[in-house]
């Protein structure tokens, strides 16, 4: 007789993968699907024994946390809703653990955007005022025209004058050669 316990070890191996693939493969899809996890319905629904679930350490340990979970969660909620949606006292301190989080990183982006916005309106305020400067600046220049061309027509003016004073000075100096004359022409004279 030929020996086929090798055989029938290679093929039990082979069986007892098959079967535990198809039991986590199982427990995946119940928890997805929002199905009370339990190990009786997870060895129905699989096809295998609850021997097999109770004593592969893995598939135990799977079968006893998502029942758990669920419990946590609530069994009746948990057989409506799909996993991702159970609500636990851990999800909602990590959930409010995050929502610190965000508010901290938005109140400390919002404090940026207030002082950028503060600088921006600085700087039209800036741009506003040397416009105003800007309009100053063309009154003054209008005004600085203004004051070179009553400059230019009083430096005529100034001119016009010292000719005339020029004048008045060649005058008044023949006048006083004149009057020299004269008082010399008045001494000279005899007096009657």
């Amino acid at each position: 007789m030929a020996d086929n316990s090798a055989v029938l070890a290679a093929v039990r191996r082979r069986d007892a993968r098959v079967k535990k693939q198809r039991a986590t493969e199982t427990i995946q899809a119940m928890i997805e699907a929002g199905e009370l996890v339990t190990f009786p319905a997870v060895a129905r629904r699989a096809g295998v024994s609850t021997s097999l679930l109770y004593a592969h350490p893995e598939l135990s340990a799977a079968v006893a946390a998502a029942r758990d979970r669920q419990r946590q969660a609530g069994a009746q909620r948990s057989w409506h809703l799909p996993a991702s949606s159970l609500v636990t006292d851990h999800s909602l301190r990590a959930d409010l653990a995050n929502a610190k989080e965000q508010a901290r990183q938005l109140s400390q982006e919002v404090d940026l955007l207030r002082a950028r916005l503060a600088r921006d309106l600085g700087a039209r305020a800036d741009l506003a005022r040397s416009g105003n400067h800007g309009l100053l600046l063309d009154q003054s220049e209008q005004r600085c025209t203004e004051l070179e061309a009553d400059n230019a027509r009083l430096r005529k003016q100034v001119a016009v004058l010292e000719a005339e004073t020029t004048e008045l000075a060649e005058t008044l100096d023949a006048a006083r050669a004149m009057n020299r004359e004269l008082m010399g022409a008045v001494n000279r004279s005899p007096r009657s």
